[in-house]
């Protein structure tokens, strides 16, 4: 952990004096996902960020690269800031009829069964959600929250903070186009190489875009070198192509660090044979700099901003176990034996297996697989214990034409189950209680068998103890490859 007098220059952390720095003339630098990050922050986090950026609005500089980027998306972020709101009542319904679906495909498994009055239960649990949906809209419509919410920010607030820093003048030089050409031409040679930053946006961006983030890294060189300052550097893209993150601790990469100090140094020959010093950039992710702001500055964190920040992995994943499960409930019913390792199957009757139950599931451990940009994906992987039966086709009757089938064979698997979830990172969310993901799906599973019965009924006086399913000379399991007839395998039935 760095301190006042001892700053770590490659990791993010909120605990470095950024006042001391700004004493020892550090310029700030930001980039573009700092600015458009603002949109997707709560009312209250918004506003305490933006207290932090003008707090310190006199030491900020703008590289040019940022001012194109932040011009071309400002207008769309800000309208999707405000359509999050105007979609809270969509959100809020979709919750609602995501836990009817889930409701209504347990009755209808009872209903299978033959519950008795399973079918009007059904319909009075559809009633009663008729009712809340009712509810909740006359509650946003009396109490006009769209409208009380809209008046935090009714004008583009971030748009107005960038305007003044550019009036201000603090905005760095722009490179000519050919200086931009040689860039891209040497960003060709260092993407080949995976040298930071940006290698990353190589397959998702064509033309100079693909290169934005190595045109701002040298940018942000050229003015550190030019004006002999030290640098402030903020960036949300947290991609490997710029941090390393391990224990939830992100680390500027070396190799930039290292270009860094070596590109900013004051060679002898162009200084009258005096070699200038390497300058420092100190990284950070934007959460990690507004608290530092926040500590050294003393500007007020509301709250509500320390409780949602608080939020871990784990308490989300509590949030969300259970309603990961149902949405995937009814595919692993259907789908179940594509995960099920047949060759622990006792016996499986000709007419294969039915639909599976779900007896038991519990979640035994979760992991974060993936952070880019706004969206997290977990896997969560659940403890799980399944049946289902399988039965023989043993013809049809003379006079009906039914199907005439043999007793159940109970099947009972256990293994594990792992899901993909995918979260997007959303600072209009209620972190509190914060149980929305975008998808989920199944991505792996590993059952064997645990438990086989027959149904054959006991009170036959013909019933035998594993009779048509084990071989009564040898004792080995009968399956459709190696039934020799008359309840014997292939092997013993010709002597009988």
């Amino acid at each position: 952990m760095a301190n006042n007098n001892e700053i770590a220059p490659s990791i993010s952390d909120a605990s470095v004096n950024v006042a001391k720095l700004i004493a020892e003339d550090y310029v700030i630098v930001c980039d573009t996902n700092v600015y458009l990050g603002l949109y997707r922050f709560s009312p209250d986090y918004a506003n305490f960020a933006l207290d932090c950026l003008r707090a310190v609005q006199a030491h900020i500089m703008i590289p040019y690269t940022v001012k194109i980027e932040y011009n071309k998306h400002q207008r769309s972020s800000f309208k999707l800031r405000q359509g999050k709101f105007e979609n809270s009542i969509e959100g809020t319904m979709t919750s609602i009829d995501n836990q009817h679906k889930t409701l209504k495909n347990i009755f209808g498994t009872l209903s299978n069964r033959q519950f008795p009055g399973a079918d009007e239960f059904q319909s009075e649990i559809d009633e009663k959600y008729d009712e809340l949906k009712t509810m909740l809209t006359d509650y946003f419509e009396e109490r006009s929250v769209l409208s009380l919410i809209h008046d935090s920010w009714t004008d583009d607030v971030v748009k107005v903070f960038v305007e003044s820093l550019v009036d201000g003048n603090q905005i760095m030089q722009d490179f000519t186009r050919d200086m931009i050409y040689d860039i891209c031409e040497d960003g060709k040679k260092r993407y080949d190489k995976k040298i930071p930053p940006g290698y990353k946006d190589a397959k998702n961006k064509d033309g100079i875009r693909k290169y934005s983030d190595l045109i701002l890294w040298k940018e942000i060189i050229q003015f550190a070198k030019e004006k002999q300052k030290n640098i402030i550097f903020v960036t949300d893209d947290v991609k490997p192509d710029w941090w390393n993150n391990e224990n939830d601790k992100y680390e500027f990469l070396p190799q930039l660090v290292q270009e860094f100090a070596k590109d900013t140094k004051i060679r002898q020959s162009a200084n009258n044979g005096v070699a200038g010093p390497s300058m420092k950039i100190v990284p950070f992710v934007s959460e990690d700099f507004y608290d530092a702001i926040s500590a050294s500055m003393n500007v007020p964190k509301p709250n509500v901003v320390e409780q949602a920040l608080k939020i871990t992995d784990k308490d989300y994943i509590n949030m969300i176990e259970y309603q990961v499960f149902d949405s995937i409930y009814e595919n692993l019913q259907y789908s179940g034996f594509q995960y099920v390792d047949e060759s622990t199957l006792t016996y499986v009757g000709s007419e294969g297996i039915g639909d599976w139950e779900i007896d038991k599931h519990e979640l035994s451990s979760f992991k974060r697989v993936e952070h880019y940009d706004d969206q997290i994906t977990y896997e969560l992987i659940y403890d799980v214990e399944m049946s289902s039966y399988s039965c023989d086709y043993w013809g049809r009757d003379d006079d009906t034409k039914d199907v005439i089938v043999s007793p159940d064979y109970r099947h009972g698997v256990t293994g594990e189950l792992t899901i993909s979830v995918v979260r997007t990172v959303d600072m209009f969310m209620d972190f509190e209680d914060s149980s929305d993901f975008d998808s989920s799906e199944i991505i792996s599973g590993d059952f064997v068998e645990t438990s086989y019965k027959s149904r054959f009924d006991e009170d036959d006086d013909d019933y035998v103890p594993g009779a048509y399913t084990t071989c009564p000379d040898c004792t080995r399991g009968i399956n459709t490859e190696n039934d020799g007839g008359n309840g014997f395998c292939v092997e013993c039935a010709p002597n009988h």
